[in-house]
């Protein structure tokens, strides 16, 4: 069991590593130990947790889907009509948009690169497109199967080029952008044909 006191040095030492790589812009020039300098703690209190800076990034990208599948599998489970399912998914983009932090972008940008964090966005897609075809063929009944797979995997292209542009985004300009992109995915999926 994690106590409070682990789970704030966790967050200390995260958003050291994050000050670090922002001041320097050079996350391969960042060390664990001058975290552990930085923060005035010994070395084996960041390695007990983390075991470079990819580690970091890492363990925190999955952190943060645990939390929104979670949430969305919830959701889920609770919803019994059309309506319901397309709340979730309007839900779901908000939740995220309004979830991101100011470090969002670089956070992004550091996943972007990182071989463990690739390798977990390549199965967190794969999870997440389940979760949004779920979605869309009980949120927009009536479609075929391939149409569904077609929304699904558009869906899926849009959304991460939709994260690439929102983290670079001042924190007040992402729920204008929001909208828009919301609102281009409702009328998609309005399409029961889809070509």
């Amino acid at each position: 069991m994690i106590t409070k006191r682990q789970t704030k040095l966790r967050e200390r030492i995260i958003q050291e590593g994050v000050s670090s790589v922002r001041r320097l812009r050079k996350i391969d020039e960042i060390h664990l130990l001058t975290i552990s300098k930085e923060l005035d703690i010994d070395y084996s209190e960041v390695t007990k947790y983390y075991s470079s800076m990819e580690d970091i990034f890492h363990i925190q990208q999955k952190k943060n889907w645990r939390a929104i599948h979670k949430v969305l599998d919830k959701k889920i489970r609770q919803a019994k009509t059309p309506g319901d399912f397309k709340k979730i998914f309007d839900d779901f983009l908000e939740d995220f948009v309004d979830d991101l932090s100011s470090d969002a972008d670089l956070h992004w940008e550091a996943c972007s690169f990182l071989p463990k964090c690739l390798e977990f966005r390549d199965q967190n897609k794969k999870i997440l497109s389940g979760k949004i075809k779920n979605l869309i063929k009980r949120g927009w009944p009536g479609k075929t199967a391939n149409v569904i797979q077609r929304q699904t995997d558009l869906f899926i292209l849009s959304f991460y080029g939709f994260i690439d542009h929102v983290v670079h985004l001042p924190v007040e300009e992402r729920k204008k952008i929001l909208k828009d992109f919301r609102n281009m995915l409702n009328l998609h999926l309005q399409d029961r044909l889809f070509f």
